[in-house]
């Protein structure tokens, strides 16, 4: 069986277990919901343990590969990547104006402090300091160490890039055994992370089981205008705006590519964690997309950390319907401001779940609005964040053939790498 097929298994699975176990077997509900727990979390950390340095390995080798200077393909991916999040924003604000989730809810301030209390909405943030200095020395870390163990992304990413950089300006022989070295450290990684996909179906099944028995149907009923304006943004997004970056630019077929992706778009849905999937897409980029890994080391990596379109998306939608929901009428100022909030808490949020929760808790306090009022979202939070995953890794790999496409047509050597692979709309059909 398939592993797409096995992570539809697990989830199917899952939505049954958790079905029974809020009706016919509730009494046994906190013991079984236990159990799911711990295997659900046992699995994410397995992939989360292998995903930092695989990120790193990856980005070092990616770049000692590049057969040119990695300024045009590094403008390109950073390019795409401003502009698909802009995008995906754009969108989110422009339907939460339209439908105005908050507004349709129904609910009166009686009604949102119940429902808060419900949820038992008492989120817990990180206290460091958030202002731009700590922010900025974060970036490069005193020990690298230090930075991998507390999942620094951004400075492993930094880090990263300054030492493959590095590598391409090293003698021939130092940088063949160089190369080597690395390109050995990755295939070990990922020989790692199979052995724990091997785990997918358990893990979805544990992880699908917990939350959708936690979530509770009838608590998420008067939010569900806020689940369809975020669900629309994110199928118009990746369908409507990537899918014509996919069709017009990169000259790809969406519905190839589509079948393509689709064992890293379930995992990405499954887990929750962009991190996690980061084995699987770049297996479906590499193996069955044909794009060649000289791309796909440079773009998934910085993608991963840096190219939050789902996230950003979910960040403006959840905010004004939070505003809209506790009465504050936000200005077209406060709203670009959330606007160009949500595109910077976005970039380097780690992919990991529920990680977009602090930062909507910052855009908050930004405008003026209750941190407290994000207890409303963890009632839906997990679901919509299987779903804007899901978008994230869709747009790291629009990503990836958009910059082969075009290291393709710059680059003889490149050419020879890409002619596999379904580069225009006629050859994907």
């Amino acid at each position: 069986m398939s592993l797409t097929r096995q992570i539809l298994l697990g989830l199917g699975l899952g939505l049954v277990a958790a079905a029974l176990l809020s009706g016919p077997l509730a009494p046994w509900q906190d013991a079984a919901l236990s159990i799911t727990g711990v295997t659900g979390s046992l699995f994410l950390n397995a992939l989360k343990m292998v995903a930092v340095p695989l990120i790193a390995t990856t980005l070092i080798a990616g770049l000692g590969k590049l057969e040119q200077a990695p300024g045009r393909l590094g403008a390109l991916t950073a390019g795409y990547y401003g502009m698909s999040t802009l995008l995906a924003v754009s969108m989110g604000l422009i339907l939460s104006n339209v439908i105005a989730p908050g507004l349709r809810a129904g609910l009166d301030p009686e009604d949102v402090q119940s429902l808060m209390a419900q949820a038992s909405l008492s989120p817990t943030f990180a206290n460091g300091s958030s202002d731009w200095q700590s922010t900025l020395l974060g970036l490069v870390p005193g020990n690298i160490f230090n930075a991998l163990s507390a999942g620094n992304l951004i400075a492993v990413v930094l880090f990263s890039l300054v030492l493959g950089l590095a590598l391409r300006t090293l003698p021939t022989e130092f940088r063949q055994s160089q190369q080597v070295l690395w390109d050995s450290l990755q295939h070990l990684l990922m020989t790692v992370t199979q052995w724990v996909l091997r785990t997918a179906p358990l893990g979805v099944f544990a992880l699908v089981t917990t939350s959708a028995a936690q979530v509770g149907w009838a608590a998420a009923e008067p939010l569900a205008w806020f689940v369809i304006t975020v669900l629309l943004a994110l199928v118009l997004h990746a369908g409507l705006s990537l899918g014509l970056v996919l069709w017009r630019l990169a000259r790809v077929s969406p519905l190839q590519h589509a079948r393509d992706m689709s064992p890293a778009l379930w995992m990405a849905f499954s887990t929750a964690s962009s991190a996690a999937t980061l084995p699987v897409t770049l297996r479906c980029l590499n193996d069955r997309a044909k794009v060649p890994s000289s791309v796909t080391g440079l773009t998934v990596p910085l993608g991963t950390t840096m190219n939050m379109d789902g996230t950003a998306l979910y960040e403006c939608v959840a905010v004004l319907f939070l505003a809209q929901l506790l009465g504050a009428d936000l200005t077209i100022v406060q709203q670009l401001l959330v606007l160009f909030l949500a595109l910077a808490t976005s970039t380097g949020m780690a992919g990991i779940p529920a990680a977009s929760l602090v930062a909507i808790a910052l855009i908050l306090d930004r405008v003026g609005l209750p941190a407290e009022a994000l207890g409303l979202l963890l009632i839906t939070d997990r679901p919509l964040d299987m779903c804007r995953t899901a978008v994230n890794v869709w747009s790291d790999s629009v990503a990836a053939r958009l910059v082969a496409y075009y290291a393709k047509t710059d680059s003889p050597a490149m050419a020879q790498t890409v002619t596999q692979a379904p580069t225009n709309v006629e050859s994907s059909q």
